[in-house]
């Protein structure tokens, strides 16, 4: 290979300029292609351009020859991106414009006019001074981050969680990478994103062990448990320490994860009914045996026909009295659930469905990423309607990851209040719900009306523009009756929710607080100004039902139930239907917990909150003992302050004890990634024997 210089090298780039540029780069080698010629480019060591100099000898190679791929130092893979189509070879990335110039803005603006992207702003990732080696196993980090679409990091964030890297709608995700040749010589590379997809955090590892068994009676659930004990205690004795003759974890782990991906495959190859389902849920080899005993132990107490509902911290679970699949509901939490980081790595560990959702709108408008993931970790200054549209963008994503990728179908839907709005946007009811994310925040309902100015208090209190209004609103342990008495005495005070044994009072803060010093009660301020299902909110019923008025799908869910605040009866789905019903728990009062006694009439049994943090799942247990809706419970999807995948586990578990169907790929995808990883672990430490089956691939198509 011939040495160039950094002016040979910027005359090769100006070369390149001359037509467009598109190398597919992959992370590993694909396999062997029919026709296809390869070469190995090593890297000049001795050179200070040997990076650059390998990167222009593989773009001139493969431009004069179209069937090559180029290993470039066993660390990328090039390969033209017509040739890589042709033979369905999935990028991560590619390669879309080079510029050279004497600093590295210049560089970065002529390789984005070649890419034809300058109206793009790239995400920027400069090489640190180094080797040729160094500043290639840069390239390749910054093809894995955008591979796993994880937001690339400096060195100085090596020890923070990467955040999911989002990118504009209808755009793909553009990196710039530049690197310095010498002090008024540099280079910029223009990556854009591939059609591999890579999932950077699998569901199932070896710190996430999920395992199900199934039975048609007690009897035979025990039997299966004490085989899966002995089997289990069947895995160390292969892979012991022979100094200290305890389990080897490093070589534990491979075997482990394969033990369980047979019994996953099992489990689903089973063609009769489950009768019985536990779950065995665990962190470790050494917790997953202690969770088997600990179940065992469960199901040996139990007194004849006496039922058992088994859960554990750690997430294990079982039930005695299914529940089945007919009583399962969806419920949407409001307002005020969003916390900081919220479903922070889910897009790691189903970037799938995220790259799917991307393409119907705008992700990280719909989450308010700016705030939710800003870096000061608060969501305090957030207003009510961005807390309103990311509340409604949590829901949307967790509906679509359990209906989609798990292929669970709920019977019936209810929302808390504002969580209404969230049904009919997340079930496939509403034909545009993207399309209320801009309309959210710009509409005087959400601004002006029911907070900020609160101008529907001010016109129902009969004051002037000047007058102030100090709104609050209070949690207090009280029932509607031991507050009722005093609401006389304190017009501008009102219940606006109802809500088991406490009840939410807003309005005017000083009539709020007296009424609950006379009342004898204490009040947690929310600190919030909303005037949502309060009188003052009749001003703009009109407003709220027009605004809510929305096209809906051609095929509906009409197996589903949708159970409201105000109706009796499931909604009728027509728009004039939707809005009224939308409108009419806007402005009245909420009754949360006849809404829940309600859909317990019409068949709910088992309430799954689909949104941020558990908020709606604490009070439905409250409320269903109260109400004597027995053989009912709730569960929640998320929690804040736990590892999400953690809550989605026990969240499936719970279900799938239940009997709830579900599709078991997601668990078969996910344990596939981490034996792949698992075995390239053990590689590494030296076990070149063992052999490595490619994981399950995620595509998806490049936007534009």
């Amino acid at each position: 290979m011939s040495t160039f210089t950094s002016k040979e090298l910027a005359e090769a780039v100006k070369q390149h300029h001359l037509m467009p540029l598109r190398i597919a780069v992959l992370l590993n080698p694909p396999s062997p292609l029919p026709l296809v010629d390869s070469q190995v480019i090593a890297l000049d060591e001795s050179n200070p351009l040997g990076f650059e100099q390998a990167l222009a000898t593989a773009a001139k190679l493969l431009g004069e020859q179209p069937n090559m791929i180029i290993n470039l130092a066993n660390t990328l893979w090039l390969i033209p991106a017509l040739c890589a189509a042709k033979n369905s070879v999935h990028p991560h990335a590619f390669i879309n414009g080079v510029g050279i110039a004497t600093n590295s803005d210049e560089a970065i603006k002529q390789a984005l006019t070649h890419a034809k992207r300058l109206h793009i702003s790239p995400i920027v990732k400069t090489a640190k001074a180094g080797s040729a080696k160094h500043k290639l196993q840069q390239l390749h980090a910054l093809v894995g981050a955008m591979a796993h679409r994880q937001c690339p990091q400096d060195d100085n964030q090596s020890n923070t969680e990467p955040n999911y890297w989002f990118c504009d709608f209808h755009q793909s995700r553009v990196a710039a990478f530049s690197s310095s040749m010498s002090d008024d010589s540099h280079q910029a590379v223009i990556l854009t994103q591939g059609t591999e997809v890579l999932a950077a955090k699998p569901l199932l590892n070896q710190h996430r062990l999920w395992l199900p068994i199934s039975a048609a009676t007690i009897a035979e659930l025990q039997v299966q448990l004490s085989g899966l004990a002995r089997q289990l205690t069947e895995l160390t004795h292969s892979n012991m320490n022979s100094t200290a003759n305890q389990p080897d974890d490093a070589a534990i782990t491979l075997p482990l994860l394969q033990f369980i991906k047979q019994q996953l495959i099992e489990y689903t190859a089973n063609s009769e009914p489950h009768k019985f389902t536990a779950v065995v849920m665990a962190t470790s080899y050494a917790t997953l045996c202690a969770e088997v005993s600990a179940m065992q132990s469960a199901l040996a107490g139990i007194n004849g026909d006496e039922p058992l509902h088994y859960k554990t911290p750690a997430g294990s679970c079982f039930t005695s009295t299914p529940s089945g699949n007919e009583g399962l509901s969806f419920v949407f939490p409001g307002v005020g659930t969003v916390y900081p980081n919220m479903l922070k790595h889910l897009g790691h560990t189903f970037p799938a469905l995220y790259a799917e959702l991307e393409k119907q709108g705008d992700l990280q408008a719909m989450l308010q990423s700016q705030h939710v993931y800003a870096t000061d970790g608060s969501t305090q200054n957030m207003s009510l309607s961005e807390l309103a549209i990311s509340g409604v963008g949590a829901s949307y994503i967790l509906t679509k990851l359990l209906t989609k990728t798990f292929n669970i179908k709920p019977k019936l839907a209810l929302g808390y209040s504002m969580g209404e709005a969230s049904m009919w946007a997340s079930l496939e009811v509403w034909q545009q719900p993207h399309s209320l994310i801009d309309a959210t925040q710009t509409s005087s309902i959400f601004t002006q009306d029911i907070s900020g100015p609160l101008n529907c208090v001010r016109q129902d209190w009969q004051l002037l523009p000047t007058d102030d209004i100090v709104w609050n609103s209070f949690v207090t342990r009280a029932t509607p009756e031991e507050l009722a008495p005093y609401l006389a005495e304190y017009p501008r005070a009102y219940i606006a929710i109802i809500q088991g044994d406490t009840c939410v009072v807003a309005g005017c803060e000083a009539s709020c607080k007296a009424l609950l010093k006379q009342a004898g009660k204490r009040g947690i301020a929310s600190n919030k100004v909303t005037a949502m299902h309060t009188l003052p909110a009749m001003q703009i019923i009109e407003q709220v039902k027009q605004f809510y008025h929305q096209p809906l799908m051609d095929a509906l869910p009409d197996a589903i139930k949708f159970i409201t605040a105000t109706e009796a009866q499931p909604i009728q789905l027509t728009s004039d239907a939707i809005a009224q019903s939308i409108a009419d728990t806007f402005c009245h009062q909420l009754n949360f917990t006849q809404l829940i006694a309600k859909a317990y009439q019409h068949g709910s049994r088992l309430f799954v909150e689909m949104g941020a943090d558990r908020q709606t799942t604490t009070l439905i247990d409250k409320i269903l003992p109260s109400q004597a809706c027995h053989q009912a419970q709730a569960i929640a999807v998320n929690a804040k302050g736990a590892d999400e995948s953690i809550s989605l586990l026990k969240c499936l578990g719970q279900l799938l004890s239940h009997q709830v169907p579900m599709s078991f790929a997601p668990f078969i995808d996910s344990i596939d990634c981490a034996i792949t990883r698992a075995t390239e672990s053990l590689q590494a430490c030296g076990h070149s024997s063992l052999s490595t089956e490619t994981p399950h691939l995620i595509s998806e198509g490049e936007p534009h």
